[in-house]
């Protein structure tokens, strides 16, 4: 009965700790988030796949849930931002259901729960509109449902891993090779299955379930890709890469800060843009900003899937004229994804000087799209947002630490190797992708919080288990 009590207390303080940030009041609806609350607004007028949007960078998960939202309620940005505070807190229910699972211990409920207790970083994120807390929930949620389907395969729980594969996908396509951590999971934990009969029943189950899953998961992202047939002339998912490439080649600094490649690719770019604009371009090295050239050539004429392919193809010329370069600051991107320290949070209403009704309202016109807003000081909140861990680069380095011993604490064991090596696979995709593609930024490291608690946590069951022998007979090394 203790326990029981001790759950709801520590679920309660999750919430309130929501409500407190919540209650500071929403982000300003500017750049991105004005870009999603715009596709929001074609959704909510019926244009389900943004056919009125010549837009090929975008996926339409996150602009459903605002269109869903802007279509039924009153007040959609109030709405939106409870729907992603209930998210957060889901999010990490679903970590401490497969916490419990992976260790065999009701117990582990607690740790998770209690260590939620002290990130905030990642829920000043509720209040913004971004896709960071829908997609961070979509992707534990399909975690949580291999984790579930893993240990019985059913058709139904095929399904639900396909779909919710297939919304992740929709919301941000770097989650479309996840399936092969997943394989790999789904394969080790089953042959390593010691009695045959039941490896056997789990493979041919398995098997057919699997192909459900996999089809669920097509259908699911197959009218976005015709969609894109039918604007841009090619089935894709985005075409995004390009800008993204643009960046981490020729920006300094964490960029590799690479030079115009004498390429037939880099030739047909500046012809594109004009070589007075581009000379204008060059002669201030604005030509470096990825977005300055991607309008450029828009405005130039190109649409917005042909400029990205060209600028990828201008990047990797570049890449290939020096590779060792690119190499290095990948690499020293890879370990700054894990270290980049939370500079800077999602701003709300609560710290902007506002001082009466009249600013408000023009503040709500200004900066939220002419949606009604709040904000109120809550002092433990703040105190817990100036004090952060995340903004503290040697906690960031020792927390990198901690968990890659933790995952090889994992491996390490029989019984929690496939998980180990799973979400080991899972860290490391999106660490490696994210490290290629983007320069380290909070924003990209916070959705693998949960899976970093997960890991902490069971590793933390682990050692307890060793310290005190209360480990399963079965559960040798």
């Amino acid at each position: 009965m203790g326990r029981k009590w001790g759950l709801i207390l520590l679920v309660g303080l999750l919430v309130v700790k929501v409500a407190g940030v919540i209650a500071r009041g929403p982000s300003p609806i500017v750049l991105d988030a004005a870009g999603y609350w715009e596709l929001g607004g074609l959704v909510s007028g019926g244009d389900w796949f943004l056919t009125q949007k010549e837009i090929a960078y975008r996926t339409p998960g996150y602009p459903w849930l605002i269109g869903l939202l802007r279509s039924t309620v009153a007040d959609p940005l109030f709405a939106l931002v409870c729907v992603q505070g209930m998210l957060w807190i889901a999010t990490i229910g679903l970590i401490a259901w497969m916490a419990v699972d992976l260790t065999g211990d009701r117990r582990a409920a607690y740790p998770v729960l209690g260590l939620a207790l002290l990130m905030i970083s990642s829920v000043t994120y509720v209040t913004t509109v971004l896709s960071e807390t829908l997609f961070t929930f979509l992707l534990v949620l399909h975690l949580w449902s291999v984790a579930r389907f893993t240990r019985a395969p059913t058709v139904i729980g095929g399904v639900l891993m396909g779909a919710t594969l297939g919304l992740a996908i929709l919301t941000r396509p770097i989650a479309m090779l996840i399936w092969i951590a997943d394989l790999v999971y789904l394969v080790v934990s089953w042959f390593w299955v010691r009695d045959d009969r039941v490896k056997q029943l789990c493979v041919i189950r398995g098997t057919i379930c699997l192909l459900i899953a996999a089809t669920v998961t097509i259908a699911s992202i197959t009218p976005w890709l015709v969609r894109n047939q039918a604007m841009f002339g090619k089935m894709m998912l985005t075409e995004f890469v390009g800008r993204n490439l643009w960046i981490v080649t020729f920006q300094d600094g964490s960029g590799a800060g690479l030079a115009m490649p004498d390429s037939r690719a880099a030739e047909q770019l500046k012809d594109q843009v004009g070589q007075p604009a581009w000379s204008t371009l060059a002669a201030e090295e604005a030509w470096r900003d990825t977005w300055t050239v991607s309008h450029a050539l828009t405005a130039a004429g190109m649409d917005d899937a042909a400029a990205d392919r060209l600028m990828k193809q201008t990047a990797i010329d570049a890449i290939k004229a020096a590779p060792g370069v690119f190499a290095v600051k990948a690499g020293r991107r890879l370990i700054n994804f894990w270290r980049t320290r939370a500079t800077e949070l999602p701003s709300q209403v609560a710290d902007f000087p506002v001082t009466g009704d009249a600013d408000k309202a023009a503040l709500a016109r200004d900066l939220y799209a002419g949606q009604s807003i709040w904000g109120v000081t809550v002092a433990p909140v703040d105190t817990a947002i100036r004090y952060r861990a995340s903004n503290w680069l040697l906690g960031n380095t020792l927390l990198m630490l901690l968990t890659g011993l933790s995952t090889m604490l994992l491996i390490w064991r029989r019984p929690t190797r496939a998980a180990g090596l799973w979400l080991a696979a899972v860290m490391g995709y999106f660490a490696v992708i994210t490290a290629v593609l983007e320069i380290p930024a909070y924003r990209y490291r916070m959705i693998l919080e949960p899976i970093v608690l997960l890991v902490l946590v069971a590793a933390l069951c682990v050692c307890c288990c060793s310290v005190f022998r209360r480990c399963h007979p079965n559960d040798e090394i």
